[in-house]
């Protein structure tokens, strides 16, 4: 009874002082189960919480059985005995895995679903499972599914892969997602797309996040310490999010706490002098385990490949989940991020000379002051409260505020076209800005089964509100001029100067929606999914101008767009127990707050996607496939036309329409015991009704066309059985930029060729608690560019590195 006593005593600690202890529970043979009697798959998820076991079973298996109740003190398999009785169905256990058999002990099939901790929020962890996929996601339609009920295509990012490949932020997950394209604006700035489209919607265990590519307030650099898993529903996303581009959402679930304690400490070193310590303490806060909470903490400080650069991250994350009752679940929770470059550019590197022939710098070179800077502090808060009703339905609300603060002070060699001999010739790109954006949200939604025609159907009903205000000031800094000297002598020093305010903007944007979507089950093996979204839109820009304290300009701009409805279809059908082909439409919409060159805003951009395609299930779920082919038609998308020389102010114009199709290819999970695989292919091609390529703006580039994605680890048999090898292809075919010729009085169309970098790991596991992985990335250091025509520069993609990672679990 100590040692219990003993982890509750240290968490609770943890929480209160931000430390992190270490200990070790032993589960004791018998354990407190209160179960009352309900259908058989709430209350095996009940029973995976509070005997703290994995439940491995296929949700079409138990449908329309209904439990025994179970309460005392017993030994999980006596508990689960009682649980099972009369249902026919039989179990194995497996260590800390329990597998549900079908019904008189018929051949297994099973999702590889892993349940801990309370479930009602159908949130399955990825976590300790050892796995590539996941059993269920309810971030395609809020509905929990299986990746083969889901008609459309979904890329689940487990705990286990993200361990594998070293991944310590968003940007390394992204990077390394089959379908997922990257380029970067400059040193802290990079854009991931999708199907043809950067990806602009990100959420957080559900809940939508305003995202600005162009600034880019953190959304970008999470850091990855804090979740589960990502899940990444590819295409248009309307009945999610409402609004947005048709390449995909972004879902980042986060960690949950455990019953029982647990901790770990990691600490790695890598190329660079990239140094990161992280914690990870959960555990029970209360006798019973009805009270748990869980808190991370990561320090990091890296260098750079390239010169001059630098950057400090501090992330904070805590989280409470309380039983209220037994049908009821409260979550706390809160984390914090502090980001601090220094050595940031702006934009690249010159692309010509000033004969207009390229230049060659090196990757290490940096055209950004050593004061230079992208600042930024995220804060979120969020609350929810989840109640099981009568029936198998649940109610859920949640608040959420997210708050984002940035200070940006930019100084960077960048601008111009040197002289091939001397240097000299190049400009300074400057600025200043300050900016602070709260964002606030709140939802509520009911799921649950009905019943219709004597079969058994789901639903989920629920309601949106948010609202963000974004207010900052700008600074000038147009008393600066060129680059004094050779661009080839540059070396970041350069003094800093004031930069006396100038203006200052409010933007307040709010958004008000209503979705509801069911999944109809008109025969066993065919099931249909209908949904929509109806929304309410209003956005309000507000930029103020001075000089020496009058106002010069007061520019304004508003949008409102009311009752936008976006539909969303499915269609599942079975073929056999292995195979299921499916099609789906969503419907595109996403206002636009661009204006024209007569400064009126531009009408919001509307479409329609399609998709169809196979799906497999292989080894009891542990493997998962598909085939997908798809359709993007999109009409009245903004494009950049010009800078107003009088004004300086950009002004766009609407393309008539733009047309994607593609075919996606992905493989996830298990391919044999020890041996897991990620991979993908997608080809996308974008064209407008011109038949012409279309390049984005402020990155003037094409997305590549063909992405192909393959991780792969095999932990060795026999003898070697503590070491893990893998490794990982990552290839894509040409994109092209867009960058000003002068002389010709036009835009040249530069190209980066195909390339692929290959990334290798090995893990080895000295004993239960301590291992080591070493990851090196770009193994033969190929040189290439990851960014064209932003602002006519480029943009070098890192060389090879290499890290090692050492991890203690208590």
């Amino acid at each position: 009874m100590q040692r219990p006593n003993l982890s509750r005593t240290l968490l609770s600690s943890a929480f209160a002082a931000s430390l992190i202890f270490g200990s070790s529970l032993i589960q004791a043979a018998a354990v407190a189960v209160n179960i009352p009697a309900q259908s058989l798959a709430s209350a095996l998820n009940e029973f995976g919480k509070q005997a703290n076991l994995q439940v491995l079973y296929n949700p079409d298996q138990v449908q329309g059985i209904k439990s025994q109740a179970v309460s005392g003190s017993l030994e999980p398999i006596k508990a689960l005995e009682v649980l099972l009785q009369g249902s026919g169905i039989s179990y194995q256990f497996n260590g800390n895995t329990v597998i549900i058999n079908p019904h008189q002990g018929t051949g297994l099939e099973l999702g590889a679903t892993t349940i801990s901790g309370k479930d009602l929020g159908n949130s399955l962890i990825t976590e300790d499972s050892g796995s590539y996929t996941t059993g269920a996601t309810a971030s395609s339609t809020k509905l929990a599914l299986s990746v083969r009920e889901t008609p459309q295509t979904v890329t689940v990012i487990t705990r286990q892969l993200m361990n594998d490949q070293a991944a310590q932020s968003i940007g390394d997950v992204l990077r390394n997602a089959p379908g997922i394209s990257t380029q970067a604006y400059d040193s802290d700035r990079m854009e991931y797309s999708a199907r043809g489209y950067a990806i602009t919607n990100f959420q957080y265990d559900g809940v939508n996040t305003q995202y600005d590519g162009v600034f880019d307030e953190g959304a970008t650099k999470v850091d990855m310490a804090l979740y589960d898993r990502v899940d990444i529903v590819k295409g248009a996303t309307g009945l999610l999010s409402s609004s947005g581009d048709p390449s995909a959402t972004v879902n980042l679930i986060r960690k949950k706490p455990t019953r029982d304690f647990k901790a770990s400490v990691s600490g790695s070193v890598g190329s660079w002098d990239d140094y990161r310590t992280e914690a990870d303490i959960s555990g029970p806060l209360t006798e019973d385990g009805s009270v748990r909470g869980r808190v991370v903490g990561v320090y990091q400080e890296a260098d750079s490949y390239r010169d001059h650069y630098s950057k400090k991250n501090d992330v904070f994350y805590g989280i409470i989940e309380a039983d209220l009752t037994p049908d009821t679940l409260f979550t706390f929770g809160m984390d914090y991020q502090k980001i601090k470059p220094r050595g940031s550019s702006w934009t690249g590197n010159p692309y010509y000379f000033s004969d207009y022939s390229k230049t060659d710098f090196s990757r290490s070179f940096n055209p950004a002051t050593d004061w230079s800077r992208r600042d930024v502090v995220a804060k979120t808060t969020f609350a929810s409260l989840e109640h099981r009703l009568a029936n198998d339905w649940k109610v859920k609300g949640s608040l959420t505020q997210q708050t984002n603060d940035h200070d940006t002070q930019l100084g960077s060699a960048s601008g111009g076209t040197p002289d091939p001999v001397t240097g000299e010739g190049m400009f300074f790109y400057w600025g200043k800005w300050e900016g602070h954006r709260v964002q606030n949200t709140a939802d509520i939604n009911a799921t649950g089964p009905f019943t219709l025609f004597g079969r058994e159907h789901e639903l989920v009903v629920g309601a949106t509100s948010q609202s963000s205000r974004q207010t900052g000031a700008t600074f000038d800094g147009s008393q600066f001029g060129e680059v004094p000297g050779s661009i080839f002598d540059w070396n970041g020093h350069y003094p800093k100067p004031d930069f006396p305010k100038n203006g200052k903007y409010e933007r307040n944007t709010n958004q008000n929606s209503a979705y509801i979507a069911t999944r109809l089950k008109p025969t066993d093996d065919l099931s249909v999914i209908l949904g929509s979204r109806i929304s309410d839109f209003q956005y309000n820009d507000t930029y103020t101008y001075y000089v020496q304290s009058s106002t010069f300009s007061d520019n304004k701009t508003t949008s409102k767009q009311h009752g936008r409805v976006t539909p969303y279809a499915g269609v599942v059908y079975d073929l056999n127990d292995t195979y299921s082909t499916y099609a789906s439409y969503a419907s595109i919409y996403k206002p636009v707050t661009e204006r024209s060159q007569s400064n009126t805003t531009l009408p919001p951009t509307e479409g329609n996607s399609y998709e169809m395609g196979l799906k497999g299930e292989y080894f009891d779920g542990r493997l998962n496939a598909s085939v997908a082919v798809f359709r993007t038609e999109q009409k009245k998308l903004p494009i950049y036309a010009g800078t107003d020389a009088q004004t300086g102010r950009d002004f766009y114009q609407s393309v008539d329409g733009a047309k994607t199709k593609g075919i996606e290819f992905e493989l996830a999970g298990e391919l044999k015991p020890d041996w897991n695989v990620m991979a993908g292919y997608t080809y996308a091609q974008t064209k407008t009704d011109d038949g012409e390529r279309l390049y984005g703006y402020p990155l003037e580039t094409t997305k590549p066309e063909n992405v192909a994605r393959v991780f792969t680890t095999y932990r060795l048999p026999g003898a070697l059985n503590k070491v893990t090898v893998g490794g990982g292809v990552n290839w894509q075919s040409p994109f092209y930029g867009r960058i000003w010729n002068d002389p010709k009085g036009d835009y040249d169309i530069i190209e980066q060729n195909s390339y692929a970098l290959v990334n290798l790991m090995t893990r080895y596991e000295y004993n239960e608690h301590l291992t080591f992985n070493l990851n090196a990335n770009n193994v033969f250091d190929k040189k290439y560019l990851s960014g064209l025509g932003n602002f006519g520069t480029v943009y070098y993609g890192e060389p090879r590195s290499l890290s090692l990672t050492t991890k203690y679990t208590f």
